[in-house]
């Protein structure tokens, strides 16, 4: 899969799409939020179309989908241990 980032507003957010891959249409919003006490919040909304009609959709719904949830929730546990053990600095 290719994809471009067609929206930067850094800090705040950024998106990138498909341009060449499996799916009729894949864009992966990434929204950043200050939160008290220096922390950041990370949201990821990701929307996906597929090709081949009804059997697509019902692919991407209960294979797809299910599949992406997990890897995004690994991706922000990994970006959030290396990002507060970055913080935490030397012992």
């Amino acid at each position: 899969m290719t994809s471009r980032v067609t929206v930067y507003e850094r800090p705040y957010r950024f998106v990138d799409e498909q341009t060449r891959g499996p799916f009729s249409a894949l864009r992966h919003e990434h929204h950043f939020q200050d939160l008290d006490g220096g922390a950041t919040r990370m949201i990821d909304r990701l929307t996906i179309s597929a090709p081949w009609g009804p059997l697509g959709a019902v692919a991407v719904r209960v294979l797809v989908a299910p599949y992406l949830r997990r890897l995004l929730r690994q991706r922000a546990a990994h970006i959030k241990y290396v990002a507060e053990a970055r913080d935490a600095g030397p012992g």
